[in-house]
């Protein structure tokens, strides 16, 4: 028997796979990465509503607020349900809210320094510097200030926005994101954006935001805001612990040991801290303060 011709067709499949299947990858692990980040964003809206609930009851002070924040933010980093698998993940947590890692950063969007200047009277705790006043809210007159343009019951509104460096894990998808919405050319133009170097080779630009050496990955920036009401007076000084992205940040004395505007127990390891406060359990770390020794996962010692 004579044998069939070949089809000139034999073989096309494959080529159409060989040629589709990178596409198709990229869609997947593009799918998984959204699903991660889509996750750590609702992770990070409920841990900034505790950060500002830590600072509505602790006069502003910032370092309560990265305190509460780190409890907020430890499901993100939990992979075993049980006390030694929270301890875990806290101390992963502390490590990423910590003021020297430069991945998180805590504004004050309100009370402003003009509000202060509206409404201000000196701290009742002798300490010196001003206060918004939080008591009789509701017996005092709702005139708009004169610089701030607004009253001193909206001033008593706490709102925040948290800016973390959410990091990302799929394979390749990782790389691309970081340099598309991270990466600049030249390296020293920190504001610009690019595919830089998506896949990985070659120098990592010196000026890439969201780096740290001793915490792994490439990141992005995710934000989340939250408001509630002041349950304490704001102290002025305490606006200087807000700054953008990459700022000072907490100046000294504020969240540390001792510092003004930082009430007892408050943001200090071991203090009595407030009970009653849901988000500020009795003994909080202080990932705000400077950390020490060849142990440090921040700092490296």
């Amino acid at each position: 028997m004579m044998q069939a011709p070949l089809s000139p067709q034999k073989g096309q499949s494959a080529t159409e796979f060989l040629v589709i299947f990178p596409v198709l990858v990229l869609l997947v692990f593009g799918i998984i990465q959204l699903a991660f980040l889509y996750q750590g964003r609702a992770v990070l809206n409920h841990a900034t509503l505790l950060a500002a609930r830590a600072g509505a009851l602790h006069n502003g002070n910032v370092g309560a607020m990265r305190n509460a924040l780190s409890r907020g933010l430890a499901p993100m980093f939990a992979s075993d349900a049980s006390p030694a698998g929270y301890a875990v993940a806290l101390g992963k947590a502390v490590e990423e809210t910590a003021l020297l890692s430069n991945m998180t950063n805590i504004e004050i969007l309100n009370p402003t320094s003009s509000a202060l200047d509206d409404f201000g009277r000196p701290r009742l705790d002798a300490v010196s510097g001003s206060e918004l006043p939080n008591d009789t809210l509701n017996y005092r007159t709702t005139t708009a200030g004169t610089n701030s343009k607004i009253s001193v019951q909206d001033a008593n509104i706490l709102h925040i926005r948290v800016t973390y460096c959410f990091r990302l894990i799929v394979p390749i998808i990782d790389r691309m994101l970081n340099a598309a919405l991270n990466g600049s050319t030249p390296p020293s133009s920190a504001g610009g954006s690019g595919m830089s170097n998506p896949f990985g080779i070659g120098d990592t630009p010196l000026t890439t935001t969201c780096v740290n050496p001793l915490l792994k990955g490439p990141r992005i920036h995710i934000q989340s805001e939250a408001m509630v009401r002041m349950q304490s007076p704001f102290y002025q000084v305490n606006l200087s612990g807000s700054g953008s992205p990459g700022g000072p940040g907490t100046p000294p004395g504020s969240g540390t040991p001792g510092g003004p505007g930082s009430p007892p127990g408050t943001g200090t390891p071991g203090g009595p801290g407030t009970p009653d406060d849901p988000s500020d359990p009795g003994t909080p770390v202080d990932p705000g303060g400077a950390c020490t020794g060849a142990d440090c996962p921040v700092c490296g010692g």
